[in-house]
């Protein structure tokens, strides 16, 4: 019985997110990222294995303006994962004024770097990822 007992306070629960469970909802994601990016795979890893909250959307098209952001949470929350292309001077540029304008449409705009620690800068957010 004391085992019982002790086994639901160490229990989980987890949302659902789009009528599907945790490992669903992953698996999704998964499928919508961008083959070309390990970056995008390293990010949901760590979600996986750490237990952060997921993404509500992935690739998900933003009308004004203009944009996919890799990763989405609901309801304004825009997720870059930049790889080293995002390195090249012209596109931090065209980075800059796209994120600057999502900003001032009002979204939060969060830039995981591929040359950064990544569960680190997920840490500096626990606002938007949770605290795993």
């Amino acid at each position: 019985m004391l085992a019982s007992k002790l086994k639901c306070t160490l229990a989980r629960t987890l949302p659902r997110v789009g009528g599907r469970s945790r490992d669903e909802h992953l698996a999704w994601l998964r499928s919508l990222t961008d083959e070309r990016s390990e970056l995008e795979r390293r990010f949901l890893e760590t979600f996986a294995a750490d237990g952060y909250r997921l993404p509500d959307d992935a690739q998900k098209e933003i009308p004004e303006p203009r944009c996919t952001p890799d990763f989405f949470y609901a309801p304004d929350v825009c997720v870059f994962c930049d790889g080293a292309v995002h390195d090249e001077a012209a596109q931090r540029q065209k980075d800059e004024a796209l994120r600057q304008e999502l900003v001032r449409r009002g979204y939060r705009v969060v830039a995981i770097r591929h040359d950064q620690n990544v569960l680190a800068q997920i840490r500096a957010h626990p606002e938007v990822f949770g605290a795993g």
